[in-house]
Parts: C-alpha cells; structure tokens; sequence
C-alpha cells in the first residue's frame, strides 16, 4: 500500500522527474537547495506552483527540523546501535548514508562484515 518512490531518485542519482510523487521533483530541488545553502527564490516559486502554499510550508517545515535532528545528532555523537545498524544495512548502503559525517560516530565495519544478527548477540549475550 501506499505510494511507491525511487530511493535513488530521493539521493541525487535518479531521474527526479521519476519520484513517483506530485510535485516530486520540485520538492527535491528545493530540499537539496536548502541543505546546500542555495537560493531558493525561483525553486520556492516552483514548488508552490506544484503544490501549493500548504504543501511548500510543509516541504520548508521538514527541510528545517531534518536539518536541525542531524545537526544535533552529529554535534552529541550519537552512535547507531548495533540492531539497527545490522537491519538497516541494506538501505544505508543504497542510501549512501554511511558516506555523511555521522557515520563516524558508529563502528559498522562488523556490521557490515556480516556481524550482530544474531538476536542473542545482538543484546550483549553469548550465542550458543
């Protein structure tokens, strides 16, 4: 259920006129412009004319607070735990998300060697 979307698309390596979403890609050059620090004057045009003023105060209102969640996971060194970091393997890779700066506040070499999955391990116990 729901609407499918190219995760791809989402990172910068898709087509972004392939989102699967209205307004999709005018949403993500808005967002990635507001990352970077860019010039939003014509891309915010852009976006309100794909979806509208509510849609655009929403697009800006989740662009901040993502902005803000990272800057204050990054700046305390939040590490990822190792359950997480072995479920979530897969979709970081294809994500790329073990390229950002926070990455380096976890220790996933064993992880992705293969590591904790299992679910005894996993909580600090010896497996059998």
């Amino acid at each position: 259920m729901g609407i499918e979307v190219d995760l791809d698309t989402a990172v910068g390596s898709g087509d972004p006129a392939a989102t699967g979403m209205a307004g999709g890609a005018e949403l993500l050059a808005f967002a990635e412009a507001a990352v970077k620090g860019a010039s939003l004057g014509g891309l915010r045009s852009a976006l309100i004319a794909a979806v509208g003023m509510d849609g655009a105060a929403q697009a800006a209102a989740t662009v901040a607070a993502f902005s803000g969640l990272v800057r204050v996971a990054d700046g305390t060194g939040i590490p990822i735990d190792d359950g997480l970091a072995s479920a979530s393997t897969e979709i970081r890779g294809q994500l790329d998300l073990d390229s950002f700066a926070g990455a380096g506040n976890s220790d996933l070499r064993a992880v992705v060697a293969g590591g904790a999955n299992d679910p005894i391990s996993l909580f600090g116990g010896a497996s059998s």
